[in-house]
């Protein structure tokens, strides 16, 4: 087989499948969490997953298109245009990502303003690609007018990338990189023995242990086998208030933070998770008597708990506002 037409089949089927991937999980992902409760970033890892899908794919069909000369009107040499394919092609998963988040968190915009976005940052592509790829069997279809705007979004999402990423670097360093390898890992699937262990804990004697699991930091199946274990005690909500209510109570704060609460759970908790943020707040190191790494992770904590459970319990007749601007003032530095 002649390598062009080996580029054109390989980089035609790799936009198609990619489009495919678009409807059959993207789609259905977003339609999947739109509903849900996105303050935990639980929704981060599948997204992750499902782009690195696409875009892997989009890669390999724009490297197919680099290798037939589809980018030789840049003046680069064929290895050059190679590398600049690859970042090209991150930065365009990057673009989606920043997107998705949008759309999942509008906040106070229209959601329906950032889901063409998701469309046009991929079929763009695709059109690119397969018609640059089969010119020869589409002899009246061009592509000239869509290759500039392409090329500067591309080339504005590059550098945006690497802005964030210079950033990222620089506030997160080596904690970064470990938070990221243990993202990664908790993408994997839970094994069998995982399961199973979670399984053979007790909801009543072993209930520490099930909330440990029952997390943000585990594995999806792994959080969710936790909390469905922890649910199957009738006392669990009781004891779960109990906990909010008295002493230490991290681990019951983190998993209010990042469960979907029923109504029960949410008019039971409200209170016992005030008064839990409150003695958190209390126990906060002040700012001038702590480093400024461990004051950042302390203002990164509160700053989410007091983004997330306000809003969970809203309509609880709980007020967190008091509490909220304690926090502030303590925070500041003097």
């Amino acid at each position: 087989m002649h390598p062009t037409t080996l580029y054109q089949l390989i980089g035609t089927i790799s936009a198609g499948l990619a489009s495919i991937l678009f409807f059959v999980r993207l789609l259905p992902f977003l339609a999947e969490w739109v509903p849900k409760e996105t303050h935990s970033d639980r929704w981060a890892a599948p997204a992750v997953n499902i782009l690195a899908s696409i875009w892997g794919l989009m890669m390999v069909a724009l490297l197919c298109m680099t290798a037939s000369g589809g980018f030789d009107w840049v003046r680069l040499g064929r290895g050059k245009l190679y590398l600049l394919t690859v970042a090209a092609s991150f930065a365009l998963a990057v673009a989606s990502y920043v997107f998705i988040a949008f759309y999942l968190r509008p906040g106070f915009t229209p959601r329906g303003l950032y889901s063409p976005f998701l469309y046009l940052i991929l079929f763009s592509t695709v059109l690119l690609v397969v018609v640059s790829l089969n010119q020869k069997h589409v002899p009246g279809i061009s592509v000239q007018w869509l290759l500039r705007p392409w090329t500067w979004f591309t080339a504005l999402s590059l550098v945006g990338s690497l802005i964030f990423a210079g950033q990222w670097i620089a506030n997160n360093g080596v904690r970064g990189f470990s938070g990221v390898a243990m993202r990664v890992i908790r993408m994997l699937p839970a094994s069998e023995e995982e399961l199973a262990q979670i399984a053979q804990l007790d909801p009543k004697d072993d209930f520490g242990k099930l909330l440990g699991y029952a997390n943000v930091d585990e594995k999806p199946a792994v959080c969710e086998a936790a909390t469905a274990r922890l649910r199957s005690d009738p006392e669990f909500v009781e004891r779960m208030a109990l906990m909010l209510d008295s002493g230490y109570a991290d681990p019951a704060l983190a998993f209010v933070c990042a469960a979907e609460l029923t109504p029960a759970e949410k008019s039971r908790f409200a209170r016992p998770a005030l008064n839990a943020l409150g003695r958190w707040v209390n126990s906060a190191t002040p700012p001038n008597f702590t480093t400024s790494e461990h004051l950042k992770r302390t203002r990164r904590s509160g700053d989410e708990l007091f983004r997330v459970l306000p809003e969970k319990f809203a309509g609880t007749g709980v007020d967190f506002s008091e509490l909220h601007g304690w926090y502030k003032e303590k925070m500041e530095v003097e």
